[in-house]
């Protein structure tokens, strides 16, 4: 493997087991601090508020002094924030510490897609894909490798861990591609002058939406039919599975027949997963199918977004992927909760069948918007 691709994926790979493995460590914090679960579940929440308020400045900032230094000195603010929060001696100490990790944690995730992009130009789809793979592993790898250092060295043991990697992925990460920059301000001026790359962003929000809406239905649908929250759990693997192992054939693919068009099968891929599962009541095909639809998508579109910033934007383009995928997060979650709350005194069943109508409409929504950007000219691609 090429180390430049092992430096950005040793680094996504590190936030993302992080977040997913600390869930694990809550129970043993609330022990230990003598408080309870309501309280501890700030230390996930404030990484990821301290992550949506980085995310755009970092970005800025990283146009101007430049993105592999901002990218090598998150890495070593966040391995050393771990190495510090092990060390915690109170939950206010751990909470402040917790935000300024997901400060860290913006400069290397609001970073990864855009520097991969630019230091493989002529491979992103499939490095974009390598890259989706990663995220997709770390979230698999988290719970587990959590829950076994848990049980055998404790809550602290899950921020020294962050150490090794950290360190692995700035040893490799002295060669990267930069990503030209014209700073936070005008950074944003010229993208919103850009509809191709609104366009793509906005398709962006939409598959986020999509897939963590089906996230959140899943247990709640499939546990109300009695399956046991572990039985969940493994069935719950299979989308990240396919993602990680199909992620970056379809990014290949992409780069030999066109962003759009693999971006666009991917959006029809999960609209249909989603309304088979819903008028069927079989998770099965959703869960195989969705996986298969955000193979195709993820990186396709990703590197779309890239692809359409405006010349010189390509910092902050990489902020606004992942603003984009957290306000995606954000919408699914809240829809499809809402949704489910207000329909499950008619039955789990029904409430599954509406739901997932509406999340395969968001689908649509995101492949209308892939055709809509070939309709509209290039505007954008040249500095101002």
């Amino acid at each position: 493997m090429d180390l430049r691709l092992a430096a950005l994926l040793i680094g996504i790979t590190l936030s993302t087991v992080d977040s997913s493995a600390l869930n694990l460590a809550l129970p043993s914090l609330a022990a230990h601090f003598h408080s309870h679960a309501g309280d501890v579940q700030w230390a996930s929440t404030l990484y990821l508020v301290g992550s949506a308020l980085a995310f755009l400045p970092l970005s800025g900032l990283a146009g101007r002094v430049g993105t592999v230094r901002v990218y090598r000195a998150s890495l070593i603010s966040f391995s050393m924030i771990s190495f510090i929060l092990a060390l915690s001696p109170n939950l206010a100490v751990l909470y402040l510490l917790r935000f300024l990790q997901g400060g860290a944690g913006a400069g290397i995730v609001g970073l990864v897609p855009g520097m991969t992009a630019a230091t493989f130009p002529e491979r992103r789809g499939w490095a974009l894909g390598m890259v989706a793979g990663a995220v997709a592993a770390g979230t698999m790898m988290g719970p587990p490798l959590g829950g076994f250092m848990v049980d055998w060295f404790g809550w602290r043991s899950i921020f020294f861990i962050n150490l090794p990697f950290g360190l692995a992925a700035f040893l490799l990460s002295g060669r990267l591609t930069e990503l030209r920059g014209v700073g936070l301000r005008e950074g944003l001026r010229r993208a919103i002058r850009a509809p191709r790359f609104l366009l793509a962003l906005l398709a962006t929000v939409c598959f986020f939406a999509q897939s963590f809406g089906s996230n959140l239905l899943w247990p709640f649908y499939l546990e109300a039919r009695g399956m046991t929250p572990s039985r969940v759990g493994l069935a719950m693997l299979l989308p990240p599975v396919l993602l990680m192992i199909l992620g970056p054939l379809a990014g290949r693919l992409s780069d030999r027949v066109g962003y759009e068009r693999v971006s666009w099968l991917g959006s029809a891929v999960l609209a249909l997963a989603s309304w088979t599962q819903g008028i069927t009541g079989r998770v099965v095909p959703g869960l195989a199918g969705i996986g298969i639809g955000r193979a195709l998508f993820q990186a396709a579109n990703n590197a779309a977004v890239l692809s359409q910033a405006p010349l010189e934007t390509e910092a902050v383009a990489s902020g606004l992927l992942s603003m984009a995928r957290v306000a995606g997060q954000g919408v699914g979650s809240l829809l499809a909760g809402s949704m489910w709350g207000a329909l499950e005194h008619h039955g789990a069943r029904h409430a599954f069948l509406v739901s997932n109508l509406v999340l395969g409409a968001i689908a649509v929504l995101a492949g209308v918007l892939i055709l809509s950007r070939r309709r509209v000219g290039t505007m954008g691609r040249h500095p101002e």
